[in-house]
């Protein structure tokens, strides 16, 4: 772990027909330079939801927000980690050192990435970009190491749909894996755990202090909620492989956020061949401190319902 350091880029690669396309296998300081035709960020807004596509962090999410309230902070990574053992974090913000070259980095290697608006592709860039419509998909390959990744966010009908593709070439030797992340605002005060069944647990976020929660093995969605905004935000998973675990873990920390994970393959090898979807979606409400439990099984109920993107 103590090679790894965080570097955020803000060039990118060259762009054709709305599909943006980086040449070379491996992805480092030196590659990246030339490497300047990429949107630094996307704010996209469909309806009451409003996100950042953020190019320093590999043209990931950064941020959410819901009827101009932050219900997801930017101040932190989103898409797809992968923890290799004895090497580090790879993937989305996170790069790591390369040994013995000064200023060179490895980093997850994205290989294309479209915007559509609509349904329509966008074909026409610029380094600040504001896009909105009634739906929009980002569909994004990459590569970190021998995993091959696709992954999309769509928003459409008030809700957000994220996805993660993971396809393993050669066998990983993993601590942990996040396929998806959401990093909820740290003003959220309550919280809540739950399975198809209904809320599992519920309790009060700490005030001060940090602590990453052991995960809640069985629960297929969390809640969270800020009764001094009266909003709330709830993530259910909607895929996941039927041969690896995805449980959600989470880290309470009021200084920076409430951070929620999909996490797999903890402590295990991810065998080559290896090939698993995982995918959320994340959905927004208004309540009052004392209906807002109500609002949460109302939410949980209508995310169920998504329909799952086609991967």
């Amino acid at each position: 772990m103590s090679q790894m350091a965080m570097h955020l880029f803000h060039n990118a690669p060259h762009l054709i027909l709305g599909v943006l396309l980086v040449s070379g296998s491996t992805a480092t300081a030196e590659s990246a330079t030339h490497q300047t035709n990429w949107p630094k960020e996307v704010v996209v807004t469909v309806g009451d939801i409003r996100t950042r596509i953020d190019g320093p962090k590999l043209w990931t999410m950064s941020g959410i927000d819901y009827q101009n309230t932050v219900m997801a902070t930017a101040d932190s990574a989103y898409g797809t980690v992968i923890t290799i053992r004895g090497v580090g974090h790879l993937g989305t913000a996170h790069f790591i050192d390369v040994p013995g070259k000064p200023g060179e980095v490895e980093k997850e290697d994205v290989t294309s990435l479209k915007f559509l608006v609509d349904g329509k592709p966008v074909t026409e860039f610029t380094p600040q970009m504001n896009l909105t419509g009634t739906s929009f998909r980002m569909d994004r390959t990459s590569k970190i190491r021998d995993l091959d990744l696709e992954s999309s966010v769509s928003i459409r009908d008030g809700v957000l749909i994220e996805t993660a593709h993971l396809r393993a070439k050669k066998a990983i030797d993993l601590q942990m894996t996040y396929p998806l992340m959401y990093a909820w605002n740290p003003k959220a005060a309550f919280y809540m755990f739950g399975d198809e069944n209904g809320m599992q647990k519920q309790g009060v976020f700490r005030k001060e202090g940090q602590s990453d929660e052991p995960p809640e093995k069985t629960a297929r969605w969390m809640a969270v909620f800020n009764p001094a905004s009266g909003k709330g935000s709830v993530c259910y998973l909607l895929k996941r492989p039927t041969d690896a675990d995805a449980w959600l873990q989470w880290t309470d920390a009021p200084a920076a956020y409430r951070k929620l994970r999909i996490m797999s393959f903890v402590e295990k090898v991810m065998p080559a061949g290896f090939d698993g979807t995982y995918q959320a979606a994340v959905g927004f409400f208004s309540a009052t401190e004392q209906d807002w439990e109500k609002a949460t099984l109302a939410k949980v109920a209508e995310l169920k319902k998504a329909s799952p993107d086609s991967r």
